[in-house]
């Protein structure tokens, strides 16, 4: 028997939980992004942006292997969807580098606006207003913050991030817990 696209969603919510755990790992990361200007200097936090976004990856999957979070669902065209929305976080590396070598104080802006933009699709795939707060919150601070506030954006834009990102953590649990499918 084939599964219907909802019998599809749901096996993934429940396998993967709506992968809250990325979101907890980016909230540490951009935690850790909001310290840096005070103990290095600036040059390092703008590389540290660039290179350390890298890390929230497979921090993520630590995490849901300490969970218990199977974040590969490879058996589900679902599963598979949610990655090709992932991928292409890839492409944006060189505009990063590029606005690094030009205009490094815009990195958290850019950064902001494209990393909270690619999480408009899993509203769709894990049903989930939780992921229109992510977006909607990640994109409106780091373009007031870091459009608006530059010369405090390597510290307002992180902690803004991070903050949303815990936020989408919690409201996720919620929507597991009143939702559990």
């Amino acid at each position: 028997m084939d599964k219907t696209l909802e019998d599809l969603q749901k096996e993934m919510i429940v396998e993967v939980k709506k992968g809250f755990p990325i979101l907890l790992s980016g909230a540490v990361v951009f935690l850790l992004f909001t310290l840096m200007p005070l103990v290095l200097p600036i040059e390092a936090v703008r590389l540290s942006w660039i290179f350390g976004l890298g890390a929230i990856f497979p921090i993520g999957l630590g995490i849901s292997k300490i969970l218990g979070i199977n974040l590969n669902a490879t058996g589900n065209p679902l599963g598979t969807l949610g990655g090709i929305v992932a991928a292409p976080q890839a492409f944006y590396i060189p505009v990063f580098i590029i606005v690094y070598m030009n205009i490094p104080e815009y990195l958290p802006f850019t950064i902001g606006l494209l990393a909270g933009s690619h999480f408009l699709p899993y509203i769709w795939i894990y049903k989930s207003k939780a992921y229109l707060f992510v977006t909607l919150g990640v994109c409106f601070f780091a373009l007031i913050l870091g459009g608006f506030f530059v010369d405090q954006a390597f510290t307002l834009v992180p902690l803004a991030i991070s903050i949303v990102y815990g936020m989408g953590v919690l409201l996720i649990l919620r929507e597991l817990k009143v939702n559990p499918i």
